[in-house]
């Protein structure tokens, strides 16, 4: 049968298999990328931290944060940078509920003047009425410029591209899954061909002593009897020698065959069709 279909093999077969491994293989270079980009922001996050505030000069930055007061008012804060320094400033902007559990919340600005010494200092947010050890203290970053912030940048890909991690790692995910999809397609379409002739396609080879063994999936297809002989064919259809049924185990076909067959992986085992 399979050489009666061997011009199937090599038109339909051989284009559906060829995009099936080009697309896997891409679809795994996007998910690595992916992973990657992941990686690079978690660690970025984790070396800056929730409590750094990155600012350039002539640049205002939201920050916001608990209040241990239930109903805070316009002078409850206070904010003090150490060292002190007249270019950066706080304002409080508003108190909020917070999202999840409804507790008060305060929100602030951080502005620098433009012409603010580069360097780290200290913000200290205060709450009228509460000890000190309530207080709540960010690390403010001034960079000098642009070029100097991105070179600071604990993330390598923003570091060299200027662009966040989340952007290209968002991208190279979407684009992984949909050649993900596109594969899982493809593949289920190869394999209604080869069970359309009645074969299956060796997914692994393993050297045992004298002899290859050779696994396939059943496919839907008959499973042979232990001890009888398939037709083993390579993907282009040229016929091999045949290999013998050893067993079989959850709808995988287990075979064996002589060592010095040039078999490999993608060749064929015709299932419906056997040797006498």
């Amino acid at each position: 049968m399979v050489a009666a279909n061997r011009t199937l093999l090599e038109t339909s077969g051989s284009v559906l298999r060829g995009r099936l491994h080009f697309c896997g293989r891409i679809s795994a270079v996007f998910i690595a990328a992916a992973l990657f980009c992941l990686a690079d922001g978690l660690y970025a996050v984790i070396r800056m931290g929730s409590d750094v505030l990155e600012l350039l000069p002539g640049q205002t930055l939201m920050v916001s944060g608990p209040s241990p007061l239930k109903n805070p008012q316009d002078g409850d804060i206070t904010a003090q940078f150490s060292p002190s320094d007249d270019g950066l400033f706080f304002a409080t902007e508003a108190y909020f509920a917070s999202y999840w559990l409804g507790s008060a919340m305060w929100r602030g600005a951080v502005r620098a003047d433009i012409a603010v010494r580069p360097g780290n200092r200290e913000l200290t947010i205060r709450f009228r009425g509460i000890p000190a050890r309530g207080a709540q203290k960010f690390t403010v970053v001034v960079w000098e410029n642009e070029e100097a912030q991105r070179a600071g940048d604990p993330s390598i890909i923003r570091r060299n591209t200027g662009v966040g991690p989340e952007w290209p790692g968002l991208a190279c995910g979407v684009g992984g899954l949909l050649l993900g999809a596109l594969t899982f397609l493809w593949g289920r379409r190869y394999i209604g061909v080869l069970s359309g002739i009645g074969c299956s396609e060796i997914f692994r080879v393993a050297v045992a002593g004298e002899e290859c063994r050779i696994f396939c999936l059943a496919n839907g297809l008959p499973v042979p009897r232990e001890g009888s002989a398939c037709r083993v064919f390579t993907p282009a259809g040229q016929e091999l020698e045949g290999a013998v049924m050893q067993k079989a185990a959850k709808g995988i076909l287990e075979f064996s065959i002589p060592k010095s067959v040039p078999v490999s992986r993608g060749c064929l085992v015709e299932l419906r069709r056997r040797l006498k």
